[in-house]
């Protein structure tokens, strides 16, 4: 029988298929993030979604399982704002968003052998509310948002945004919406 793999190891990303009641397994990709000299954001996107699917798809024994991978990257004045390497920076990171927009792009990749082969991603306009040093540096401490694009999460309550122009999933990690469009390629797997 043919199995969901979830390429992935986002906390996030395993509730959202959850919440859609879809049976999967997990596997945790290895891959290089890093960004190519001049590669632009939806580049960069593509290309990571990708490479998490290749590097399970190279270790597992069978080639009939679908493959899914999601990658999110936060995007401010066309520069990719990452993970937070620490305090400092993730104080930094909000800073520079503080009282502007940016937009969050959410990608996923479904992949079979010879089958299946699909790239998609939405793209959310984010409103930041304008905060002091001191509020950034609260929010930082306690909602430690180190494994977070940008280095927020949408869902804090006390965090920064103040409103959006999209999809709440495609911002807290997943594009549900461009998932939905293809529903016939993993409906079976809804429990």
């Amino acid at each position: 029988m043919t199995k969901l793999i979830l390429c992935s190891q986002s906390a996030r990303r395993r509730q959202i298929l959850t919440d859609l009641n879809l049976k999967f397994e997990l596997e945790t990709p290895n891959v290089n993030e890093s960004e190519l000299a001049e590669e632009k954001p939806l580049d960069y996107l593509k290309r990571i979604s990708k490479l998490k699917v290749k590097s399970i798809f190279n270790k597992r024994l069978s080639k009939e399982e679908i493959l899914l991978s999601s990658d999110t990257i936060v995007v401010s004045e066309n520069s990719i704002l990452h993970k937070p390497i620490n305090l400092e920076n993730a104080i930094e990171i909000l800073t520079l968003l503080s009282g502007k927009a940016h937009y969050v792009h959410s990608s996923f990749y479904l992949f079979q052998s010879n089958t299946i082969e699909i790239y998609a991603y939405d793209s959310t306009k984010v409103h930041f509310r304008a905060w002091n040093n001191d509020e950034i540096r609260n929010y930082v401490l306690e909602s430690q948002p180190f494994d977070k694009a940008g280095s927020y999460g949408i869902q804090d309550k006390t965090g920064p945004v103040e409103k959006i122009e999209g999809s709440y999933t495609n911002v807290l990690g997943f594009p549900i919406r461009k998932f939905m469009q293809y529903i016939e390629k993993w409906k079976h797997f809804i429990l």
